[in-house]
């Protein structure tokens, strides 16, 4: 949505494994959209509490822009945008790889973050 990334794995649109939830930031001159990840979901419950520090300080949980610095392995999880239309969305990673999102015709929220 207009504030929120999600992304996640599932089996299908109703069984949702594993999703991540977070502010999005998009610098519209470079076409990049930062992810912020703030909560972290299995099968639609949140575990973000449970996780030990390695997991999440590893995944930068709850991290800002301002909180990541230049240094090399320091970097927001972010993406440039290559293409878009009304039922899909294809970015390139910053390590390089392409991700391709589709937009399905079932809002998969309740699926993913347990919310209706």
């Amino acid at each position: 949505d207009e504030n929120n990334f999600g992304n996640g794995v599932g089996i299908n649109q109703d069984t949702i494994i594993l999703s991540l939830l977070g502010p999005h930031y998009f610098n519209t001159k470079r076409r990049v959209m930062g992810i912020g990840i703030e909560d972290m979901f299995l099968f639609s419950n949140k575990v973000t509490q449970f996780l030990p520090e390695f997991i999440s300080g590893g995944m930068g949980l709850k991290k800002k822009p301002a909180d990541f610095s230049n240094k090399k392995g320091s970097r927001m999880p972010a993406f440039t945008i290559i293409g878009s239309s009304e039922k899909s969305l294809i970015a390139r990673g910053g390590s390089g790889g392409i991700a391709i999102w589709t937009r399905l015709d079932k809002d998969i929220r309740p699926a993913a973050y347990g919310v209706e």
